[in-house]
C-alpha cells in the first residue's frame, strides 16, 4: 500500500511554488508511529518507576529512627545510609545479646528462657516503678491498665480500666494530655520539642510524623492518687508515699501525684490478637497510646525535710547554667534572713563575698563540666543583715535524660559554723 504525500516545490521561471505528490510506504508511517509509541511508553514506565522508588525511600526514611530527627527532609542517598547503619546497629544489638545470654533469638525480641512474659512484665514496671497503661486517643478511654497502678497512684486496677483517662487527671492538665493524644495536623504552625534528640524545631517539619503509627509522646500530668491501703513493707512504699504526698492536697481536697509518661502511639489491638470491643468502637482508629506513668521527683521538699532537726542550717536551692536563683526553699530564712522571692532571678555571684568570687566561678564551671557527679565547696555568702555567713555547698548538674545536656544545678547549701 502506497501513500501520496505532497512536496513543496518551485517551478522554474515561475517562482511559484506548487505542491508535488510523493509517495509514501505505509510501513514507513507504522515504524515512525511504533518508535514515538515507544518512547511515550518508555517514558511514561521510567516515571512511574521513579515514583515507586521515591514512594519507598519515603516509607523507608519513617522507618528510621535517625532520618525523623533531622529538621530537613534528607537525600535518598543519604536515606540509605541511615538504613544501612541502622540495620547495623540492630544486627550488632542482636549479636551482642545472643552472645552474652546464650539466647540466639533471631527474631528482634529478647527474652531470657527461664522467666515467663508475666515474670518478666512484673520485673521491668518494678524496675521502671511505674504502671503501663493503653488509652484510646480518640475516645480517651483506658482500655489496658497493669495491676502496678495500685502501689504507684493507690488506685485499685478495676476502677482505671474501662475510665477516662481526663477523669483521672487534674483539670489544668486535660488540654496537655488531650494534644498528646492528638493524631491530627495542628491548626497552629509554631515550634515543638523533639524528644528524639531534645531540640527545638519547626512542627512544619515534623508535623507529618504526628500521624505515624510508633510516633513517640512524652509528657508529664498530675494523676489523682487513691485512698486503698498500701502494705508498708512493700519494695519502694516509703519512696513512693514520700514523692506522692510532696504536692499536697490540691485545691479540691484531691491529692495528686506528679506522673512522667512515655509511650508510641501504636494500632490497637496489636496484630493477630483479637479482643471485645464495644459498640462505640465501630466507627474509630483504634489508634492508642501505649505508655508507662512513673512518679515524676518534683522539685517541692516535703514537710517533713524541713522540719527535722537541721531544718534552720540548710537548704536547697536551683540555679540556672548563668548562676541565677530558679528556686530556693523557705529555710533559707532562718539561715540567711531572706525570702525565697528575694533570691529568684538574682545571680548567685552577687551574694558571694569578693575574696571567694574566683574560685567560686571556677568551682560552677567544674560543676558543669563534671555532669552529675557531687562537688563540695565552702564559701561566704552575704547574708539579709549585711553580715557574712560560712557556708558548705554540695553541687550536681541535672541533665536532660533525652539530649545529657545541663538544665540546672542542685544545690544543698548548709552552714559551715
Amino acid at each position: 500500500m502506497l501513500v501520496c504525500s505532497e512536496l513543496m516545490v518551485i517551478e522554474e521561471g515561475s517562482g511559484v511554488v506548487v505542491p508535488e505528490p510523493v509517495l509514501m510506504d505505509a510501513v514507513e508511517i507504522e515504524t515512525g508511529v511504533a518508535i514515538r509509541t515507544g518512547r511515550e511508553n518508555h517514558c511514561e514506565i521510567e516515571r512511574r518507576r521513579r515514583n515507586k522508588m521515591t514512594a519507598y525511600i519515603t516509607e523507608l526514611s519513617d522507618m528510621v529512627p535517625t532520618c525523623n530527627a533531622l529538621a530537613r527532609k534528607p537525600d535518598k542517598l543519604t536515606i540509605l545510609r541511615m538504613a544501612v547503619a541502622h540495620m547495623k546497629a540492630l544486627r550488632a544489638s542482636d549479636v551482642s545479646q545472643s552472645e552474652g545470654t546464650g539466647n540466639t533469638s533471631t527474631d528482634g525480641t529478647y527474652k531470657p528462657s527461664f522467666l515467663t512474659d508475666q515474670e518478666l512484665k512484673h520485673l521491668i514496671l518494678e524496675a521502671a516503678d511505674g504502671f503501663l497503661f493503653v488509652v484510646s486517643c480518640d475516645t480517651g478511654r483506658i482500655i489496658y491498665v497493669s495491676d502496678s497502678v495500685a502501689p504507684v497512684l493507690n488506685q485499685p486496677q478495676n476502677e482505671w480500666y474501662g475510665s477516662c483517662i481526663y477523669d483521672n487527671i487534674h483539670g489544668d492538665d486535660v488540654e496537655k494530655v488531650r494534644e498528646q493524644l492528638s493524631t491530627q495536623e495542628p491548626q497552629n504552625t509554631g515550634r515543638i520539642l523533639d524528644l528524639k534528640t531534645g531540640t527545638v524545631k519547626k512542627e512544619g517539619h515534623q508535623s507529618s510524623m504526628r500521624l505515624c503509627m510508633g510516633s513517640r509522646r512524652g509528657f508529664i500530668c498530675r494523676m489523682k492518687v487513691g485512698n486503698i491501703a498500701a502494705d508498708n513493707m512493700a519494695v519502694g512504699h516509703l519512696n513512693r508515699q514520700k514523692q506522692r504526698n510532696s504536692l499536697g492536697p490540691s485545691r479540691d481536697g484531691q491529692n495528686y501525684a506528679v506522673v512522667h509518661c512515655t509511650g508510641y502511639i501504636k494500632n490497637w489491638p496489636p496484630s493477630g490478637v483479637q479482643m471485645d470491643r464495644g459498640a462505640d468502637d465501630d466507627h474509630t482508629s483504634h489508634c492508642c497510646l501505649v505508655a508507662i506513668g512513673r512518679l515524676q521527683v518534683t522539685s517541692t521538699p516535703n514537710t517533713s525535710d524541713l522540719t527535722g532537726s537541721n531544718s534552720n542550717a540548710e537548704f536547697i536551692s536551683r540555679h540556672s547554667m548563668e548562676g541565677k536563683f530558679t528556686f530556693v526553699d523557705q529555710r533559707v530564712m532562718g539561715l540567711l534572713g531572706y525570702t525565697p522571692p528575694e533570691l529568684l532571678g538574682k545571680s548567685c555571684f552577687d551574694f558571694f563575698h569578693p575574696e571567694d568570687q574566683t574560685h567560686m566561678k571556677e568551682s560552677f564551671e567544674q560543676v558543669l563540666k563534671l555532669k552529675g557527679q557531687v562537688m563540695s565547696v565552702m564559701y561566704r555568702f552575704r547574708a539579709k543583715n549585711r553580715e557574712w555567713v560560712w557556708l558548705r555547698t554540695s553541687a550536681f548538674a541535672f541533665l536532660n535524660p533525652y539530649t545529657d545536656d545541663v538544665e540546672y544545678i542542685v544545690c544543698t547549701n548548709t552552714s559551715a559554723k
